[in-house]
């Protein structure tokens, strides 16, 4: 009876011992697995967080465009200049056609249909626009030799007149807008190019407020978030790979990064709040690329995105919108100008 009892007491002790090996196992077991799925939602919701995050800052990482074409310009150019007419279209100005001859023609894309609304008062290659309130402004270009003049027109193309001049003849300058303020960078005199940042507004006129860290001529610009990023470009016939940015408010020009290759003659313009780079030029004759590249405004990070149909230089962009490109003319590799117009969108 007294071994009977003591075994009793022997398998109450193991059976004890083995609920709470089960317990501190089941406990320890419910602490890891609640741990780890906590640690992995929070882990997923910074994740996606820093993805919006990276999307709306402009990381160039989740980016890749689509491009189709939506029509063709009358005429055939490059070296022209282009600026949003409405939320579906553009008006171009001048450019060169397949002979290399200046245009005065003044073209009309609806998002449909392409018309004629003027004519320049003289032919004009290389000359850069600008949309300014309910007015569009033309600065510099050139016929034979370039001009210093800046014309005033309707926003629908109408009337081009003569409201001043830049501090110099300007030709293949970059422009860009912020507010009622345009800003003229770099181009060319005909005899040197230009590293001069020029201001003009209807109220204040022209002003020299900066100056680049290198003469360019043929570099593209645009303004994203208050600034205004200039691409590409060369001095003295050698193309640039540097992206700088300017900030209007303290006239400061600083090296945001560098294009994978040197660049002149592209065309850029904002999408998703990043900079899109289409095609251009290197350094040497029959150059022309089809490259896309997206540009980080935040780091300068430079991401291949997608192709262009054709190889071009000396396109025309404008954005519709931040979700829209315009691209028009260029001139491919065998020196044909190209009549097509682009739309450019995310894919």
């Amino acid at each position: 009876m007294a071994r009977k009892r003591r075994r009793l007491r022997a398998f109450g002790a193991l059976l004890a011992a083995a609920l709470a090996v089960l317990v501190v196992t089941a406990l320890t077991l419910g602490v890891h697995l609640g741990g780890s799925a906590a640690s992995n939602t929070s882990s997923l919701k910074r994740t996606a967080t820093r993805s919006a995050a990276s999307k709306r800052a402009g990381s160039g990482i989740r980016v890749s465009v689509a491009v189709k074409p939506i029509g063709t310009l009358a005429s055939a150019i490059s070296a022209g200049s282009a600026v949003t007419l409405d939320s579906t279209g553009a008006l171009f100005f001048g450019g060169l056609d397949s002979a290399a001859t200046p245009l005065d023609e003044i073209q009309s894309f609806d998002g449909a249909s392409t018309s004629s609304p003027g004519q320049l008062p003289l032919p004009l290659a290389g000359s850069g626009a600008a949309r300014l309130g309910s007015s569009v402004y033309l600065f510099g270009g050139a016929d034979s030799n370039p001009t210093a003049s800046i014309l005033a027109m309707s926003a629908a193309g109408a009337n081009p007149t003569n409201v001043g001049e830049l501090p110099q003849p300007t030709v293949d300058a970059a422009v860009a807008a912020i507010g009622d303020t345009a800003y003229v960078i770099g181009g060319s005199s005909g005899s040197a190019d230009l590293d001069s940042i020029v201001s003009y507004s209807a109220a204040n006129g022209t002003n020299s407020v900066a100056t680049l860290p290198e003469p360019l001529t043929h570099a593209a610009a645009v303004a994203i978030g208050g600034k205004i990023y200039i691409v590409g470009g060369s001095d003295d016939g050698s193309a640039s790979k540097t992206i700088y940015r300017f900030d209007p408010s303290t006239d400061a020009v600083s090296k945001l990064g560098a294009l994978p290759v040197a660049l002149t003659q592209t065309a850029v313009a904002g999408l998703d709040h990043q900079i899109i780079v289409l095609g251009g030029e290197g350094n040497s004759s029959g150059s022309e690329t089809d490259a896309i590249f997206s540009i980080a405004p935040s780091s300068g990070r430079v991401t291949r995105v997608g192709s262009l149909p054709l190889q071009l230089a000396g396109a025309d962009a404008v954005g519709l919108s931040d979700k829209k490109i315009l691209l028009a003319g260029g001139a491919e590799p065998s020196g044909q100008a190209s009549s097509q117009i682009y739309a450019i969108t995310l894919s």
